[in-house]
């Protein structure tokens, strides 16, 4: 076993991490180690495309402000995010830009020089930043090449299979190496989870194939920390519905904010029925519900798709504010999205829950245990708005690393006796031979999470999805897993199983409990929404093994954060969204 030490380990090689690495090094902590388990510089970071939110008012839009982003995040969120988190976000969003801008990012600008935003659904004002539509590209490349010039250490292709946790202070993990097949063991005083999102335990997802299952979220369950809105689950409105190896792979928002139209097999503008104020550039969730219905009642194509028509723009136009979207779709579907529309269905996108950190320190229920990004919850309540990741990667994972350079960390060693104990755990769990085929396995829990917890859910849907994935884990202990052709491949995909299996069954529970709609949550049964539930719901695992649900009530906004929101309600802040008339 390849043995290596650090003073703060950060698990994942996305923006969050290496913005995190970032300020870490700059603030005087040298002894740092990102570890990835993609090729660096292939990180998740880069699917985020269309752009990423900063209220700059840069555009004929003088009156947006850090408050009135915070306003749109929280009041489109259905004011279940964490009012703290949301003021951090939207009142440090410009400073991350500005930091970006100067590492050298090079972003979309106006003819006076400054930097250009465009609108995003359900924003009040234009403050989307971008470059053309591979927002996420450049990002990861300033981030990655301000890594590299600092010198920070990093390692790749390394997949982390076990939190190594005594007397609950983690300290340390325990990963495999995909070019080797070498287990490598990583002592840590400070660990940190910026591993992304879960949208991959549904079977339809913008996520890449061999990403985005939320396995160090799930390690981290079965570890004693703390998950929370996992049935939060946003569903991007326009993902590709073929060919069936793209299936999923997003449209970006961005196409909707440059002008695209929604329409169905009649021709119907359609939104015009779910949201005539907003249409197109409506809440997320609003949106792939609506093209779910057109679809589920009959006005869809023979693909089961609507629309998204992008045509009124020119072909010069497009090539310079779409060209990755573009070139994709003339790849993918042999169309040219300058004169022909493009067929799109929702996609499962984005997990608003995950990990439960401290609003101020970002640790979670485990000690010296932290988490930063999608993989955690609290900024986007029910329904995230496009372009708050980006910016929220950026903040948090600057603000992370000023609490942790405070921090006087001390090296200790792992007992040899917790490291014979996780290697037994891993060689009984994924070592071992059994008779399930992994792949198939994978495949029926991510059918599950599709059939009976996707955009509109029931009490009848949940509860057989329930019953299914609990039968389904039952068959997994009890024949085990079957081994792929190398380790690394077995180890992964076994590690997916059990995420879909541990993380789908805190969505259902979540969904089961939550007897209303809410944003992204949808129940045909429970159509209205709720003050009885403005709660959040968490799980940890019991020393039995169980799941254990906590209900807790929505934490109360600053006094300014309350005066803004008692200032502008719904109907004053809808007058604003001209641009879609």
């Amino acid at each position: 076993m390849k043995q290596l030490s650090t003073s703060v380990l950060i698990i994942g090689s996305g923006g969050a991490g290496l913005r995190l690495a970032i300020e870490l090094h700059e603030k005087g902590q040298k002894d740092i180690l990102v570890v990835g388990d993609c090729k660096f510089r292939d990180a998740h970071t880069m699917m985020a495309e269309g752009g990423v939110n900063a209220s700059f008012s840069n555009m004929p839009d003088e009156h947006d402000s850090p408050m009135v982003h915070a306003l749109d995040t929280y009041v489109e969120g259905h004011e279940v995010a964490n009012p703290r988190m949301v003021e951090d976000l939207t009142g440090h969003a410009q400073e991350a830009i500005n930091d970006l801008v100067d590492m050298g990012a090079d972003f979309h600008r106006e003819a006076d020089g400054k930097i250009s935003q465009r609108y995003f659904g359900a924003h009040t004002y234009r403050r989307t930043i971008f470059k053309g539509d591979t927002t996420g590209h450049e990002i990861l490349r300033v981030l990655c090449d301000r890594v590299e010039k600092l010198g920070i250490q990093n390692v790749n292709e390394v997949f982390i299979m076990k939190l190594l946790v005594a007397d609950n202070k983690v300290c340390g993990v325990m990963g495999i190496d995909k070019n080797t097949n070498e287990m490598v063991l990583i002592e840590a005083p400070v660990v940190v989870l910026a591993t992304g999102g879960n949208s991959n335990i549904y079977n339809r997802s913008s996520s890449r194939r061999f990403e985005g299952f939320g396995e160090a979220s799930a390690m981290a369950l079965r570890a004693g920390a703390a998950v929370g809105d996992m049935e939060m689950v946003q569903f991007h409105p326009t993902g590709l519905v073929f060919p069936e190896e793209v299936a999923g792979e997003l449209v970006t928002e961005a196409v909707r904010g440059e002008g695209g139209i929604l329409t169905n097999i009649n021709g119907e503008r359609f939104m015009k029925r779910y949201d005539p104020k907003k249409m197109e550039l409506s809440t997320r969730d609003v949106v792939a519900r609506a093209n779910y219905h057109e679809i589920l009642e009959g006005r869809g194509t023979e693909r089961g798709a609507v629309y998204l028509d992008i045509t009124s723009r020119t072909k010069e136009e497009i090539l310079e504010l779409l060209p990755k979207m573009y070139k994709q779709l003339k790849e993918w579907n042999g169309i040219d999205i300058s004169k022909e529309k493009m067929e799109v269905a929702p996609t499962a996108h984005y997990a608003m829950g995950g990990l439960k950190v401290d609003e101020v320190t970002y640790e979670t229920d485990i000690s010296n245990l932290y988490a930063v990004g999608e993989c955690t919850t609290g900024v986007h309540g029910a329904n995230r708005l496009g372009g708050n990741s980006l910016a929220e990667i950026l903040v948090f994972g600057k603000l992370l690393g000023q609490h942790l350079a405070s921090k006087k960390l001390e090296k200790e060693s792992v007992s040899e006796s917790l490291i014979a104990a996780a290697q037994a755990e891993v060689e009984a769990e994924l070592l071992k031979d059994g008779k399930l085929d992994t792949e198939k396995t994978l495949a029926e829990a991510r059918d599950i999470m599709w059939r009976y917890a996707g955009i509109a859910r029931t009490e009848e849907q949940l509860s057989a999805g329930l019953k299914a994935l609990e039968e389904l884990r039952a068959k997994v202990v009890e024949q085990g897993l079957t081994n792929g052709e190398t380790d690394y491949e077995s180890v992964t995909t076994k590690l997916r199983v059990w995420a879909v299996l541990d993380l789908g069954e805190t969505v259902i529970r979540g969904a089961l409990v939550r007897k209303e709609s809410r944003g992204a949550h949808y129940r045909e049964d429970y159509k209205d929404k709720s003050n009885d539930f403005r709660v959040n719901f968490s799980f940890k695992r019991g020393k039995d093994g169980k799941l254990e649900m906590t209900t807790t009530p929505f934490p109360t906004p600053s006094p300014a954060f309350q005066a803004a929101l008692k200032k502008h309600d719904e109907e004053e802040r809808a007058k604003n969204y001209k641009h879609v008339e």
